[in-house]
Order: structure tokens, then C-alpha cells, then sequence
């Protein structure tokens, strides 16, 4: 049994080395696309397997050439006293082949050369530091100019929209900031805070990645919310597929992996799981985007973060329990006084302002336990 998964994980590495190297390829097309996808969701061996991979190639770029070269001659077996330079250098010198592990920035030429014969990807990634350190020299030296960090950045109560470069449309709410940097290999957004809707503009060769805390989302050309929430980070799809990897180190253990497509959502807990896909509406979701706010069984932890990225006095909580309360129920973000009043009349809560902050505290005797489910349900108020 253990070989036998052996071998299927193997193979399944072998594959998603395979399909790495096809989705750099200047002459991808649609039907591919579509194949790799087919691929994805086929086994969830399968995706555990391209992000497996994926990981390792983003890795290599890090790697010192100088001292993994260092390595290699250490571990290198001795030549005979006598031997000639030939065999000198051949005894230091791994067998670098058409196989060898590349990075993206050196894939098309390498593999335009060998179209139409088996790549062997997996062993070249399985080959050994030395080929490694072969590969990262080949990357360092002709890789593309990384343009410059962009940060952007929406004020308090503004949300922001931008076009980037390649078409790519990006939605901030307000009190979010992200920060973004383009290569010709791929586009990277960190979301620092807040969330985003971002609508990809399809280039296969370059892949949109998201990243906020611990959860990466990966897509080539589709439509997407990321946020960050009170309980980890939030990824919801509209349109197309992305695939959400945790990225947090984990005793060694293998990155979750999970598929998203239209109509589906997953957090990244803080402290817990990758959660499996669940089903979100995307007119809720995306109601921020009209100034409104749309809440099913919010905690009130994060709908008080939402507030405060409108309101320029900082929002609390009296205690903690409270942010454990559940909101259901849609107002106007253009009237924060509305909203805050309407949640906090729903949820039997009183609105101190002090001056310098607003605080939420109860209106009398907290709740006992037994009591939370009937008190932590709110009557939607504001718009019908």
C-alpha cells in the first residue's frame, strides 16, 4: 500500500513539473488551460502536487548559488592523482541535461528546443543540489527586470479603484492597502489590510498571485475577492477558478490546497484549517462595491473591523465576548452613524461616544450562555 501511494505521488509530481513548464509557454492556449484545470480538480493529489512544485521552484530563487556551488565541490569524490582537467571537471560537474529543473524565466527557450518529447520534469527536480545550483546560476542571470513595488492605498471611508498595466482591475474598500509588483514570470499583490476585488486580465504565461497572511491565491485570468477578516483570510470567487494554498510552515507537513470556482468561497482560519469550498451568493459579497454592506451571520468582530475602515474614530468593544455576537442584515457604508445605531439597536447593544472613540457595550446584564442564540441574531435594518 505505501508503494503504492509512493507511486502515485510520484507521478503526480512528475505531471505537475509537466504542466509548470506548459503554463510558462509563450503558445498556451485555451483548450491547455482548460486541460490544466481538468487536471486540478481531478485528484486532490493532484493539486497538493503543482503546489508542491510550484513552492520548490519560487524557492530556488533564494538559493545562494555561491554557497550551494560550495557544497557541491565539498561533496565532490576525489580524482586520482594524475587525472587530467577532463576528468577534474567531470568529477564536479553533475550531468546537466535537457531535464534539469529550470525556472520560468528560462523554460520557453528550453523547452521550445525539446517540444514534442517527454520532458522528464520530475527527475530533473528530484536531481541533486548541484543541478539545483546549476539552474538558480541560469535564473540569476537572465532573469527579467522586477518592476517596482506599487503601493496603493484607500483612505478611510474612500474605497479605491485602479487599472494596473496589464488590464488587471483592482477594487480596494475603504482602510485597505495592498502592494504590487510585476514581473514578466508573474504578478504578485500582497493585501496588507482590508479587502479587494480583483477582475485578472488573462495572461497564461503570467500567473496573478494574492497573498495575505498565510493563504496564497493563484489564478490566470478570472474574478476574486480577498479579504482580510477578524478569523483569518477570506477568498471568494465570482468568476473562473483560483486555487488557495496555505502557506504557513507546519512541522513540514503539506500545503492545503483547495479549488475554488464561481460561487465559492474559503477561509484560511487563524490557528486552524483551509477550509473546504462553501457556497457564497455574489451579490452579497460583493455589495461594498454599490456602498452597501451585506451580512449573514456575521461575527460582530468583523463587522466592527468593517466599520472601522469608515470611520475616523477607532470603534471597541466593551468585552470580548461580544465579538463572538452574529450580525444579519444590510445597511448603507455612506451613513456610518445609520449603521453603527442599527447594529447595535439589533443586537440590544448601546453606542457610547467618548470624544476620541466610539464604544459598544451592553445595555444591561450580560447575556448567560444559554441565552447567546436568541440574542446574537439581529432584524436586518436599513435598506429593504
Amino acid at each position: 500500500m505505501h508503494d503504492a501511494t509512493a507511486a502515485r505521488r510520484a507521478q503526480a509530481l512528475e505531471e505537475a513539473a509537466t504542466w509548470l513548464i506548459r503554463l510558462g509557454e509563450h503558445d498556451l492556449s485555451d483548450a491547455d488551460v482548460d486541460a490544466w484545470n481538468a487536471w486540478m480538480e481531478a485528484s486532490p493529489l493532484h493539486a497538493q502536487a503543482f503546489a508542491d512544485i510550484d513552492l520548490l521552484w519560487e524557492a530556488a530563487a533564494e538559493v545562494d548559488p555561491g554557497r550551494v556551488q560550495a557544497v557541491r565541490e565539498a561533496q565532490a569524490p576525489r580524482v586520482a592523482p594524475g587525472a587530467g582537467d577532463d576528468a577534474a571537471r567531470a568529477a564536479i560537474t553533475p550531468a546537466v541535461t535537457e531535464a534539469t529543473f529550470r525556472p520560468r524565466s528560462s523554460v520557453r527557450t528550453a523547452h521550445a528546443a525539446r517540444r514534442g518529447r517527454r520532458t522528464g520534469a520530475w527527475a530533473a527536480l528530484a536531481a541533486s543540489v548541484a543541478a539545483v545550483a546549476v539552474a538558480v546560476g541560469l535564473w540569476r542571470a537572465d532573469a527579467p527586470n522586477v518592476g517596482p513595488e506599487m503601493h496603493l492605498v484607500a483612505a478611510v471611508g474612500t474605497p479605491r479603484q485602479t487599472t494596473l498595466a496589464d488590464g488587471s482591475r483592482i477594487d480596494l474598500d475603504a482602510g485597505s492597502e495592498i502592494v504590487v509588483q510585476y514581473s514578466s514570470q508573474r504578478r504578485q499583490v500582497e493585501l496588507v489590510r482590508g479587502q479587494a476585488y480583483f477582475s485578472v486580465a488573462k495572461d497564461p504565461a503570467r500567473p496573478f498571485e494574492v497573498r495575505a497572511g498565510g493563504a496564497m491565491a493563484q489564478a490566470l485570468g478570472t474574478r476574486f475577492v480577498v479579504a482580510r477578516r477578524a478569523e483569518g483570510e477570506r477568498v471568494s470567487v465570482t468568476e473562473g477558478r483560483v486555487q488557495v494554498t496555505d502557506l504557513r510552515v507546519d512541522g513540514g507537513a503539506a500545503h492545503q490546497v483547495v479549488q475554488l470556482t464561481a460561487n465559492q468561497s474559503t477561509t484560511l482560519v487563524e490557528d486552524g484549517p483551509l477550509l473546504a469550498p462553501v457556497a457564497h451568493e455574489p451579490a452579497s459579497t460583493l455589495s461594498w462595491l454599490d456602498g452597501n454592506v451585506t451580512y449573514r451571520r456575521e461575527s460582530l468582530r468583523n463587522v466592527v473591523a468593517d466599520l472601522n475602515r469608515y470611520s475616523s474614530r477607532p470603534i471597541v468593544l466593551q468585552d470580548e465576548a461580544m465579538a463572538r455576537m452574529q450580525v444579519t442584515g444590510r445597511w448603507q457604508t455612506g451613513d456610518l452613524d445609520a449603521w453603527l445605531d442599527s447594529v447595535a439597536r439589533a443586537l440590544s447593544l448601546r453606542v457610547v461616544r467618548d470624544g476620541e472613540r466610539i464604544v459598544l457595550t451592553r445595555s444591561g446584564p450580560a447575556p448567560r450562555a444559554s441565552d447567546q442564540s436568541g440574542a446574537d441574531a439581529p432584524t436586518a435594518r436599513g435598506l429593504q
